[in-house]
């Protein structure tokens, strides 16, 4: 069981109006976190993870945003081959 779970994302435009950022992620019991912050867990070895319709998927630190030509980072992911369901960048915003 992961020590942290992820239900909404708070996003923002990126620089060039291209696509959206997660800036900062909500917990089952409604604490905010920002990007930063959970990258920070991680690297200290805290888990998270998203639930969504009862599905879960580990959330992991990636280098840089997985758009061409974007350069935020450190930026979160979830396993790209799970489902949508429990797809960080498919969570609801909060």
């Amino acid at each position: 069981m992961a020590d942290y779970t992820i239900t909404k994302v708070r996003k923002e435009w990126s620089s060039d109006g291209s696509h959206r950022h997660i800036t900062g992620v909500l917990t089952n019991g409604g604490s905010h976190y920002t990007r930063q912050d959970v990258v920070n867990s991680i690297g200290i070895g805290h888990s998270w993870e998203v639930n969504a319709g009862g599905l879960h998927a580990r959330i992991r630190v990636i280098a840089s945003c997985p758009h061409e030509s974007c350069s935020v980072a450190p930026y979160l992911r979830t396993n790209p081959d799970s489902t949508g369901l429990d797809n960080l960048e498919n969570l609801p915003e909060g």
